[in-house]
């Protein structure tokens, strides 16, 4: 008795996963005002994609830098 071929699994071709993330919404809730933001960096890790938004904001917790001295002359 001959063998059964094996057979293929149906279903849609299997894709390649892009690293791309959805452009950044600046309107969506918790997200910074539009005028503080002042950079966007993007890296990946594995098979991660991050987003790092760098802003001028400070929060009530956070120590600000203490001005900058002027020299006396």
């Amino acid at each position: 008795m001959p063998r059964a071929k094996s057979k293929k699994k149906s279903g849609p071709p299997a894709r390649k996963k892009a690293l791309d993330i959805p452009p950044l919404n600046p309107l969506r809730a918790g997200m910074p005002a539009l005028d503080s933001i002042t950079g966007v960096e993007e890296f990946s890790k594995g098979k991660q994609v991050y987003r790092i938004i760098h802003t001028n904001e400070v929060d009530e917790y956070e120590e600000r830098p203490p001005p900058a001295r002027r020299k006396k002359r």
